[in-house]
């Protein structure tokens, strides 16, 4: 009798997409995938460990599963980068590093304290399970930059892109599964191909997978760093035309002060950053804008930060992900002098009250319009369904998981910072 696994997921798009693939493995040899740790005869934590509360949170669920009889598989990026720590409140585990996902299987039945690591291959498996209608593909892992804070570069060192005809593959399997919203995802998707075809391959790739012939999806793409889309700007606003692409592009900036940028070793400055908005604004009707920004990293005096602040209220960016700096072992930033927390805790509580002010500015000017929907998720401690608009605003509707799947239209009745409200006035 095949065991039950119960997974567990935390982090980044690339993490789900490792999951998806470890679920894909799992099903084809025969193992059950359960929803409850109560159920399972193996729990997999996919962990997540870029930020301090993260590891915490890591940590503390390590050391409760040390507690129980299961067999417990730590996999993602905390397998690779510290280990030690697992050992220590979990160490029994078995560590199942990023770039060996695709060997599952060999973890599920290893003895406990088993080592599965790194392999070239990591990339011969594509995930091949869909969570509701949508699909996350991890088209490369790994980076060719390196960021001063960033200990997902120890995790994942190296860039290894799959190849353009597998990703394509898997995308017309998942479209053939029922997937209708499909991400392509990557740690940093805009070096996409670099390592395998000597120069930037994300608008070929791109292009490939709009050459499938259907229009019964749409394509979300994942983060780009403003240093690379700079090079080939252009063919990525000529594809971002396409019907099938969400008018959204997440594009980290990390702060809106050169200063910092040059201590945290970017690659790029605000100007580039901000060239690239406009002449993408300036071009793509509605486009919206992600960003992420770090607060209180090692060089932030007050003016940097008012940089920041005002990087977001002066030009308006549409969702703007805040993380509070927190030093990570082995990382050139944790060796800086830091600053302290209350100063951080301050910085980071006043720029999230700018951006959620701005953001529900933006929101309410869809009030009162009837928006064209992909309803592509349940949102299940609510029960509602939550659409899509054509640039990846989400719209919370009054309708549960009858609609999930479909194409429609809605009139949107109300506005928070982080969403619209809705209701549905036609399915198609």
């Amino acid at each position: 009798m095949k065991k039950k696994i119960y997974m567990e997921i935390y982090g980044c798009t690339l993490n789900k997409a490792d999951s998806a693939t470890m679920k894909t493995l799992l099903i084809e040899n025969g193992y059950e995938i359960v929803d409850s740790p109560n159920e399972a005869d193996v729990i997999i934590l996919n962990t997540c460990i870029v930020r301090y509360d993260t590891e915490a949170r890591m940590i503390k669920r390590l050391e409760s599963l040390s507690k129980s009889d299961r067999k417990v598989i730590v996999a993602g990026c905390m397998a690779r980068a510290l280990p030690s720590n697992i050992r220590r409140v979990c160490p029994k585990s078995i560590l199942m590093t990023p770039q060996s996902v695709h060997r599952v299987v060999e973890a599920v039945e290893a003895p406990p304290q088993s080592i599965i690591a790194d392999d070239l291959k990591s990339f011969c498996i594509m995930p091949k399970v869909i969570d509701g209608v949508k699909v996350s593909i991890p088209v490369a892992e790994g980076c060719i930059d390196e960021c001063s804070f960033c200990i997902v570069k120890i995790a994942r060192p190296h860039l290894r892109s799959a190849p353009i005809e597998k990703v394509v593959g898997t995308i017309k399997e998942a479209l053939s599964m029922g997937a209708i919203e499909i991400e392509i995802t990557a740690q940093d998707l805009s070096v996409y191909g670099i390592d395998l075809y000597g120069v930037y391959m994300l608008p070929k790739l791109i292009q490939s997978i709009l050459e499938i012939e259907s229009n019964e999806f749409i394509l979300r793409l994942g983060q780009l760093n403003p240093k690379h889309i700079v090079n080939y700007l252009d063919d990525l606003i000529e594809i971002l035309r396409d019907p099938r692409i969400y008018k959204h592009l997440h594009i980290p900036v990390q702060s809106g002060n050169n200063k910092v940028l040059e201590i945290m070793n970017r690659g790029h400055n605000i100007e580039t950053f901000l060239d690239i908005v406009k002449e993408i604004r300036k071009k793509i009707e509605g486009i919206h804008i992600a960003t992420d920004i770090i607060v209180g990293h090692p060089g932030e005096d007050e003016q940097a930060f008012l940089d920041s602040v005002k990087l977001i209220s002066e030009n308006y960016i549409d969702r703007v992900h805040i993380a509070r700096f927190s030093p990570r072992p082995q990382t050139k930033s944790a060796l800086m002098p830091q600053i302290a927390d209350p100063i951080k805790k301050y910085r980071s509580s006043y720029i999230e009250k700018i951006y959620e002010a701005v953001a529900l500015e933006l929101n309410k000017e869809y009030i009162g319009s009837i928006a064209k929907i992909w309803i592509t998720e349940i949102d299940s401690n609510r029960g509602k369904a939550i659409g899509r608009l054509y640039n990846y605003r989400p719209v919370v509707l009054d309708n549960g998981v009858e609609v999930l799947g479909k194409k429609g239209y809605a009139i949107i009745v109300d506005a928070t910072f982080y969403d619209l409200r809705g209701k549905i006035v036609k399915i198609m």
